[in-house]
């Protein structure tokens, strides 16, 4: 019977959710005829709810939806993610197990529960069986589960989502079973019927759905969420629709109709959200004013959970009872590992998540933020830096245990071109960590303004940096007497501006990617498994209240939205601009970038400000009163960084910073790119950037050209944007060598169906399907 779990989970497996409405109900004892009745269809929908939790729970979600997109990669700290990370057979092959994608997509499936957010089909099992017992309810009843119905057609065709996104065609199953089947043929319906269904499923849902839940039914789906879903659904839907004889196999599979009304539709029923909306906040368009209110970090505090702009959410809570075995691990996932690092920062305690290591941005996913001194996003999304938590340290000098210490030429650089006039001196041999001070700092800085090494390390924190250069004529910087130091090397510092060294090949100076400013070791790429966990994490996913606010290593307590008010606008935006209505377009575009940038009264990062490399050479602006701590912002920025069109237009300046792929010859092809730029500044890390490029059949061009982990070896990035290539000894393929590390193809679009689903399988006689039928369902490619 095992072999049989993820066909026969079609059939039934109830379940209960968290938080609110989502509460547990005893009962002592369940027959099928409960769920005949009100009482039991209404918990029958709480339970369903469970596959809204399917992203952030444990690791299935987060490998397939939220890793491997021109902005997020795998970190290359195990086998594992090495294997999926490079697009390995290994990693992506249907037989492979353990923490490869058969195993993820086994979760996906329903073949995997108990423990774990239940997959795709025991969803729609459960969906089917509510549908046709509240066709057998009276009228009356039919009337008070109306809303229940809205959601059931909801979260239906949401699981279809999810999965076809990974798979493609899959079986379109509009009926439960009880018992069991006579065979386990399950044909793979087309995606034009399956959209056909689900976009019918979310125009029911949107007429049932109430414009809005009351406070303690936070989490329950309602008529805005159905309709910004609906909306993205018919933009899916047109995206596609001149692909059914296309001659690229990836681009052919997406098809999913050619209905001419698509766009409008998406605009009709994105502006139906957002009018329901904007009135929230009206300045704004319904956004939160700051971005960093949607990430909101604070001990004992949930507003986060409760902001307007969020349409829905995955419910977590934080007593962690309903949670399930492993709960929100996306608090962790992204982390880098801040440990291994002598800079006093100490996991045991609540201030940042657990370092699993396991993915971060790619350099593009950095360098998007293409103007980082007024577009708040990037400082607001990355955790820039960090401070000493560990406790053991000297009360009197705050020296923590462990930490970093300077030496002859840090020390004397330190206090001859660094130190303040009311800052101590460094000393020799001394910890420079200090308990609570800056103790870890991330710069992803151009290769065109590298900072200077020793700039680097004689920071009082540990600096980690993208691009750095050595001495001139890699002849050393300082003059020694013995083991004292006696001054600079005449040439060697820049008195009046050490810090970027734009001119360093003239200056005979070397240049290196990535090297530690701790040890000096080159990190990251595959330089090895120790090393590559040292990476920009992001703020979005800290919780300082996980693990009920004591446990450091324990799930996440905050919820995790699915769907915000952000993207109605990019979604409305993108269907303006397939349209050729560019001036509407950018209207719905600036919305975002008004909030995005960094309004009157706040405060800039003063590691922006004293730190990043734009903001020294003054390529980047900020006024000068704003250099000045507590860094307030004096003037909205939102002028500086509004979108006015030539951001996709050929050969303009501001095109050229979006590095669009060498397929994107035309206005209107560059326009589309430039939305999934702006959708990854707005959205990177929220589990939305694969299914998005998949469905819009840009996913393989950007990857091929923004992810050198995952990239061919024929790949060597875009003429603005070429893969990192430095002036290390290299020895073999390791380090940055300016080509693709990868084995990418375009057919890695959709995962493979794995083999222990395939086995599984019957013709309608109830007979194993044989080697060509298998071959014939599974995905081309594998």
């Amino acid at each position: 019977m095992k072999k049989y779990i993820p066909l026969i989970a079609l059939m039934l497996a109830f379940g209960s959710c968290s938080e609110d409405f989502l509460e547990e109900k005893a009962v002592t004892t369940l027959t099928q005829d409960f769920y005949k009745t009100t009482e039991g269809l209404d918990i029958l929908v709480k339970g369903t709810y469970q596959i809204l939790r399917f992203k952030p729970d444990y690791n299935q979600g987060h490998y397939i939806c939220g890793v491997g997109s021109d902005v997020e990669a795998y970190c290359w700290s195990n086998t594992d993610r090495i294997n999926m990370g490079s697009y390995s057979p290994s990693g992506w092959a249907a037989t492979t197990a353990g923490q490869s994608y058969s195993a993820q997509v086994n979760m996906l499936i329903g073949a995997q529960g108990g423990t774990r957010t239940e997959g795709a089909f025991p969803t729609i099992s459960r969906c089917n069986v509510f549908l046709e017992n509240y066709g057998n309810l009276s009228a009356a009843d039919q009337a008070t589960l109306a809303p229940r119905k809205g959601e059931i057609l909801f979260l239906r065709s949401y699981a279809y989502y999810l999965i076809t996104n990974t798979l493609g065609s899959v079986p379109l199953i509009l009926q439960s079973y009880s018992g069991m089947p006579e065979n386990f043929a399950f044909p793979k319906a087309s995606l034009e019927a399956i959209y056909k269904q689900i976009i019918g499923d979310l125009r029911t849902a949107v007429t049932l759905l109430p414009d809005n839940v009351a406070a303690a039914d936070l989490g329950r789906i309602s008529k805005p969420a159905a309709a910004h879903f609906l909306a993205k659904l018919y933009l899916h839907r047109a995206q596609a629709a001149g692909w059914a004889n296309s001659s690229e196999n990836h681009l052919k599979m997406l098809y999913k109709g050619n209905v001419a009304s698509d766009l409008d539709s998406a605009i009709y029923f994105s502006t139906m959200v957002i009018d329901m909306k904007k009135g929230n906040n009206a300045a704004y368009g319904g956004l939160q004013t700051d971005f960093a209110e949607l990430w909101k970090n604070v001990s004992g505090n949930y507003d986060r959970d409760n902001c307007k702009e969020i349409l829905l959410s995955a419910q977590f809570e934080p007593t962690q009872t309903y949670n399930d075995r492993y709960g929100n691990t996306l608090v962790h996932l992204y982390n880098s590992n801040y440990t291994t690092l002598k800079c006093g920062v100490t996991r045991n305690l609540m201030d940042y998540g657990r370092p699993y290591a396991t993915a971060g941005p790619t350099d593009w996913g950095c360098d998007m933020y293409t103007d980082r001194a007024n577009d708040s996003r990037y400082y607001k999304t990355f955790l820039t830096d960090y401070f000493a938590n560990n406790t053991s340290y000297n009360a009197t000098t705050l020296e923590v245990t462990g930490g970093k210490t300077w030496d002859p030429v840090t020390a004397y650089y330190y206090n001859n071109v660094l130190k303040s006039p009311s800052d101590p001196a460094a000393v020799s041999g001394k910890i420079k960590i200090q308990y609570k001070k800056t103790a870890l700092v991330y710069i992803e800085n151009s290769k065109e303004e590298p900072l200077d090494s020793l700039w680097v390390v004689s920071q009082p924190f540990i600096m980690m940096v993208r691009w750095m250069v050595g001495s001139p004529g890699n002849a050393g910087y300082v003059t020694k007497e013995g083991s004292s130091v006696t001054g600079f090397k005449p040439g060697a510092v820049d008195m009046e501006n050490p810090a970027v060294i734009p001119g360093y090949k003239a200056q005979n100076r070397k240049i290196y990617y990535r090297r530690s400013g701790d040890a000096g070791e080159p990190f990251g790429l595959d330089r090895g498994t120790g090393v590559a966990q040292w990476y920009l994490s992001p703020r979005k996913w800290l919780d300082v209240n996980r693990g009920t606010g004591t446990l450091p290593n324990n799930p996440g307590a905050i919820d995790v939205p699915l769907m915000r008010l952000a993207e109605t606008y990019l979604i409305r935006a993108e269907a303006y601009g397939r349209k050729g209505s560019y001036a509407p377009a950018i209207d719905d575009l600036n919305v975002l970038r008004k909030r995005a940038a960094f309004h009157t009264g706040e405060s800039r990062s003063e590691i922006l400000v004293k730190y990043e490399p734009g903001v020294l050479t003054g390529r980047l602006e900020v006024p000068a009163a704003d250099k000045l701590a507590p860094f307030k912002v004096t003037n909205d920025a939102y002028a500086k960084i509004r979108i006015d069109g030539t951001e996709w237009q050929g050969g303009s300046p501001k095109a050229l910073h979006e590095n669009y792929p060498a397929e994107a010859t035309s206005d209107d092809q560059r326009f589309i790119h430039f939305i999934y730029n702006e959708r990854a500044r707005e959205l990177i890390f929220e589990l939305l950037t694969v299914e998005d490029l998949h469905n819009a059949g840009i996913w393989y061009e950007r990857v091929r050209d923004r992810d050198m982990m995952g990239a061919p070896a024929s790949s060597t990035g875009t003429a603005a944007f070429p893969f990192p290539k430095d002036d290390s000894v290299n020895t073999g393929t390791a380090g940055a060598q300016g080509s693709g590390k990868g084995q990418l193809q375009k057919f890695h679009s959709f995962k493979p169906w794995t083999q222990s689903f395939l086995d599984l399988l019957t013709d309608e006689q109830g007979n194993a399907l044989d080697p060509s039928s298998k071959a014939a369902y599974q995905n081309p490619g594998y």
